[in-house]
C-alpha cells in the first residue's frame, strides 16, 4: 500500500513540475531582448524627464537671479513700483484662477439641474441633450429645458396626428402650419430629421 502511495505521489510531482514554462535558446534571446528594449525605452524617457525638469529648473533660478539684480540696481521707489507689479500680477492670476474654478463649479450645477429637469420631463439627460439646454444662469437653463421639451412634444403630436389622418409630412407641414407656435412648426419640417437637427435648428448650436 505504502509503495502505491508512493507511486501516486510520483505521478503527482511529475505533473506539477509539467506546469512549468520552458523556452528554446532561440525563445530565450527573444524574450531577453524584449525585456531590454522595453528597460533602454523606460530609462530613455525618464532620463528625458529629468533632462527637463533640471532645465526647467535652471531656467527658473537664472530668471530670478536676473531679477534679483535688476531689482539691486533700482532706485527705492523704482523697488516700491517693482513690488507693486509683482503683487498685482500675482492677484491677477490668482482672481483668473478663482474665476475659472466658479465656472466649472457653475456648469456643474447647471448639468445636474438641467439633468434633473429633463428626467422631470421624461427624457434621458445624454451629453448631446445637455449641451442643447445648459446655459450659465439656472433661469436660462430652465427656459432652455422648457423649450427644448416643448419643441419635442409637438414634433411628437405632428407625427401621431400624421399616423391618424394618414398624411405625408409636406401635406401635413401644408394643412397645420399656419397658426402654430414656432416649436410646433419647426417640429414638422424637420419629421424626416434626427433629433439632434431638430436641436440645432431651435437653439441655433450644434453638439459638440
Amino acid at each position: 500500500m505504502a509503495e502505491e502511495n508512493t507511486g501516486v505521489q510520483g505521478q503527482q510531482g511529475s505533473a506539477e513540475d509539467g506546469n512549468d514554462v520552458t523556452f528554446t535558446e532561440e525563445q530565450q534571446a527573444h524574450v531577453n531582448a524584449m525585456i531590454a528594449d522595453r528597460l533602454s525605452r523606460a530609462d530613455k524617457s525618464n532620463e528625458s524627464k529629468l533632462q527637463k525638469a533640471l532645465a526647467d529648473a535652471r531656467a527658473k533660478w537664472d530668471e530670478e537671479q536676473k531679477e534679483a539684480a535688476d531689482i539691486a540696481s533700482m532706485s527705492d521707489k523704482q523697488r516700491q513700483e517693482h513690488e507693486q507689479e509683482k503683487a498685482n500680477e500675482a492677484l491677477t492670476q490668482a482672481q483668473a484662477e478663482a474665476d475659472k474654478l466658479r465656472a466649472e463649479l457653475n456648469h456643474t450645477n447647471m448639468v445636474n439641474e438641467a439633468s434633473k429637469m429633463l428626467a422631470d420631463k421624461g427624457f434621458t439627460a445624454d451629453e448631446e441633450t445637455l449641451n442643447f439646454v445648459v446655459r450659465d444662469t439656472a433661469e436660462d437653463t430652465a427656459q432652455a429645458v422648457t423649450a427644448f421639451a416643448k419643441l419635442i412634444d409637438d414634433k411628437v403630436e405632428a407625427k401621431r396626428q400624421e399616423a391618424l389622418h394618414g398624411q405625408t409630412p409636406n401635406n401635413a407641414s401644408a394643412s397645420q402650419g399656419q397658426g402654430k407656435s414656432f416649436g410646433a412648426q419647426m417640429a414638422e419640417k424637420s419629421n424626416s430629421r434626427s433629433l439632434s437637427g431638430v436641436a440645432d435648428d431651435f437653439f441655433g448650436t450644434k453638439a459638440k
